[in-house]
């Protein structure tokens, strides 16, 4: 397996909530590629954006693709760059788990499962979550 994701969280949601987030780590050990897009079914839509501190304020901009190259793993972290999930099915909730489907330009898609962290918990500690390559 040359395309790999592992440690995806998310944090809960309120109940009216109607955003969310998801981190995930992602590693490369074959061909250089672009992540383009990013899909769960919890939400209508999932996007990638990245967080940035421009003139003192932060910011969320939104990222049409990602390259992701061998030996540089792209680390989807608090502060950083995040998948946002935009109209939410259902609130989150501490433990439960849900499916990511990761697809990059190559063709590859992978699916991961992310579990939903308590609010003061970092990235999981456990970076061998399920994951599932299809070209």
């Amino acid at each position: 397996m040359t395309l790999m994701a592992s440690s995806a969280w998310s944090r809960p949601t309120a109940s009216a909530a109607m955003a969310g987030v998801i981190y995930v780590t992602i590693t490369d050990s074959g061909a250089p590629t672009s992540l383009v897009n990013v899909s769960t079914p919890v939400a209508a839509q999932s996007q990638m954006h990245q967080s940035l501190m421009q003139n003192g304020m932060m910011e969320m901009l939104p990222v049409k693709s990602l390259a992701v190259a061998p030996g540089s793993p792209i680390r989807f972290s608090p502060g950083g760059y995040h998948i946002m999930l935009v109209g939410m099915m259902q609130p989150l909730s501490v433990g439960q788990t849900f499916p990511l489907t990761l697809t990059f330009a190559n063709g590859t898609r992978i699916t991961t499962t992310v579990t939903v962290q308590p609010m003061t918990a970092g990235a999981p500690a456990d970076a061998t979550d399920s994951t599932k390559m299809s070209p």
